[in-house]
């Protein structure tokens, strides 16, 4: 499988956070390590959303196609 661009969407439980705001990632989830990619990924995108004064008690992101906004995974880097 080749590297695809992937939208990330960042979640504090069921609330959506940062939701004005593209975050776009190209990964091959064929591949080892793209857990630590989405690792990095939240803990940016939750550095962020702290900053924004947004609630982040359980962060989680859900991994979408960038074209069709399918949902691919949800990831809480656990």
């Amino acid at each position: 499988m080749a590297a695809l661009p992937y939208r990330l969407h960042i979640f504090d439980g069921q609330y959506e956070v940062l939701a004005g705001r593209r975050h776009i990632v190209v990964l091959d989830l064929s591949l080892p390590g793209y857990e630590s990619i989405l690792a990095q990924q939240l803990q940016a995108l939750t550095r962020q959303a702290v900053a924004a004064n947004e609630p982040m008690d359980s962060p989680r992101l859900e991994v979408r196609d960038a074209g069709s906004g399918a949902h691919v995974l949800d990831w809480t880097g656990i």
